[in-house]
């Protein structure tokens, strides 16, 4: 599922037609085309699916309310997809994509089971990808739209999941202008965007949202009597080496690696965590 060594786009390169740019054409169309049967045919509900509609946990993700819900998936899709895209290839990037999304609506109806009430659009799928920026590029800073302020990556990541459980919990925006949103679907996505990576992609992300997940840290073992241990791999990678790396990755894929730069890369990620 990770990657296909014979493929090149499975190995780091976005080739043809971005993948994110597919999605986002996909998802105009189908909003230019959508009509209440449309709706009614593919929307998320839990009914559907106990009566084996299975499906609509793939099709809901292509649907939207209205133009600002359609706007701002978009945006985000826009916004995380292409630095996940060209960093993990187009391959496991849609599998990032769908995997995120199909869990944010599993999520949606284990927790609605008895409800009738509908789920469509692309938000869990876009919140998966948005914790997928976050382990890839933590420090990386982002404008928020409401309200525009600065932020760090890791930090949209835990205040926007941590606000995403409280909503979905206390249910005060019921009755506000967010209060269709179904915060249960983008928790769904979150968790499913982070076990794929966190399973597949283990060695390469540079910021776990569960750290305390990793196992207690070995304790380093003292030197024989007499014995002085000097580190030989502590030296500050350059900003001029990661960058040469990531390119190679980008073109080649990890693979192409030697265990030199494997080590040199895991040094990298270890200093951005302290940074």
């Amino acid at each position: 599922m990770r990657r296909d060594p014979a493929g090149s786009d499975a190995a780091g390169r976005v080739n043809g037609m971005s993948a994110v740019v597919i999605l986002i054409m996909i998802n105009v169309i189908v909003f230019l085309m959508q009509k209440p049967e449309l709706l009614n045919k593919f929307a998320l509900t839990s009914t559907a699916v106990r009566d084996g509609e299975v499906w609509r946990m793939v099709t809901c993700m292509f649907l939207h309310g209205d133009f600002w819900h359609l706007f701002f998936n978009m945006w985000m899709l826009f916004m995380f997809g292409r630095l996940l895209e060209a960093r993990i290839g187009k391959s496991n990037f849609l599998i990032l994509y769908f995997i995120s999304g199909i869990v944010g609506s599993v999520l949606y109806v284990l927790v609605n089971w008895s409800s009738p009430i509908g789920c469509i659009g692309a938000s869990g799928a876009v919140v998966g990808l948005s914790i997928g920026t976050a382990m890839f590029y933590p420090n990386m800073q982002i404008m928020l739209l409401f309200p525009p302020v600065p932020m760090k990556m890791k930090t949209f990541a835990v205040v926007f999941v941590l606000l995403e459980v409280f909503l979905e919990y206390t249910k005060v925006d019921q009755g506000s202008f967010f209060g269709n949103i179904a915060h249960v679907a983008h928790l769904g996505g979150a968790v499913g965007g982070y076990l794929y990576l966190k399973i597949f992609f283990s060695r390469e992300i540079v910021w776990d949202f569960l750290p305390k997940f990793r196992g207690a840290p070995r304790k380093a073992s003292k030197p024989p009597s007499g014995w002085n241990v000097i580190s030989g791999n502590s030296e500050t990678v350059s900003q001029r080496e990661l960058d040469r790396l990531l390119d190679k990755i980008s073109s080649s894929g990890i693979n192409s690696l030697t265990p030199e730069e494997e080590d040199t890369l895991m040094r990298a990620r270890d200093q951005m965590k302290r940074e």
